[in-house]
Order: structure tokens, then C-alpha cells, then sequence
């Protein structure tokens, strides 16, 4: 037995309840045309529609729930995102996602800051500590020696930093921790 859809299970209460189905088929193909246009990277037209349908269609209790919901993606997909354009700002992004854990962010944005500040120990060591925190022993070690050799007092930061655990003991970051 074929299972019944939300569009036919939703009319036969509306008319058991009295209500347009007209008006209720019409509200439902507007929401899938704002739905269609948020699939296909139009928000704003989407926002538009979903909008529309709100005011058209108002006694449409069922369906403006659902409408509520798009909105809200609508406007989470239209809201200004910040792009950072200074070195700094990519550092602060990139040690934001270190702490949150989410180690491939941190890289993405210290690799851009690292690009505009090849010599800072700072990004240096931010882009170690975000290799090994996803487990890359050698790129941590890679970035952890250039941090060491512009800035010596990285060795002990790291020597106590948390972000090192999953790679402490591999060969090439304990040797580098290791050192005097």
C-alpha cells in the first residue's frame, strides 16, 4: 500500500474541517516554490515567496509552521558574513576554530595568514598547534621548528600545550620538545 502524502492527508482534514482545499493546494505550491528557489542558492527569492505565502494565505495554520522554519534559513543564508581580510583577523579565526576544536577551519585560515605573514612565530606555532590537533605529525612538526627557530620560548609553550597531545609522541615533535 502506497503511503499517503502530507499534501492528500492535509486536505482530507481540511475538509473535514470545513476549510479551503483550494486555498490550502495553492498554499502548498507556493511554499514549494520558495522551497525550490532556497535549493537552488536563491534565498532572497525564496525569503520573498515564503513571505508572500504568509500574508496570502494566513488561515493556513498547518503549512505557516513550516513556512516559520524557512524563514529562518532564509535569513541565516542572507545575514552579512565576515570575511577576514588582515592577517590578524585570520589569526583570530583560526584560533577561535582551534578552540572549538574544529582543527580543518584553524588550518584554512592560518594557512591564508601564514601566506601574508611567512615569518610570524605566532601564526607559526597557531598553524602546529592545528596540525596536531587533526593528527598531522609532520606538518605540526614542520611549522613547530619555524616557530622555535624565529621564536625559542614556542618550545616550552608547546611543551605544555594541550593542542600537542595527539602527536607529543611522535618522533619528529618529541624531538623538537625535547630540545633545550
Amino acid at each position: 500500500m502506497a503511503k499517503k502524502t502530507t499534501r492528500s492527508k492535509a486536505a482530507k482534514n481540511k475538509k473535514k474541517a470545513g476549510g479551503s482545499n483550494e486555498n490550502y493546494n495553492k498554499a502548498v505550491d507556493e511554499l514549494e516554490k520558495a522551497v525550490k528557489a532556497l535549493y537552488k542558492g536563491d534565498p532572497q527569492r525564496a525569503k520573498e515567496g515564503l513571505e508572500r505565502l504568509v500574508t496570502t494565505y494566513p488561515e493556513e495554520k498547518e503549512l505557516l509552521d513550516r513556512v516559520d522554519s524557512y524563514l529562518k534559513i532564509c535569513a541565516r543564508q542572507l545575514a552579512p558574513q565576515h570575511r577576514p581580510k588582515t592577517a590578524e583577523e585570520m589569526v583570530n579565526f583560526g584560533v577561535m576554530y582551534l578552540n572549538e576544536g574544529d582543527a580543518e577551519q584553524a588550518i584554512k585560515h592560518l594557512s591564508k595568514a601564514i601566506e601574508l605573514e611567512p615569518k610570524s612565530s605566532h601564526v607559526q606555532y597557531c598553524l602546529a598547534a592545528a596540525h596536531a590537533l587533526s593528527g598531522d605529525a609532520p606538518a605540526s612538526a614542520k611549522y613547530l621548528q619555524q616557530a622555535i627557530n624565529s621564536d625559542p620560548t614556542s618550545r616550552f609553550h608547546a611543551r605544555g600545550d594541550e593542542d600537542f597531545n595527539s602527536v607529543r609522541r611522535e618522533a619528529e615533535v618529541a624531538a623538537l620538545l625535547a630540545g633545550a
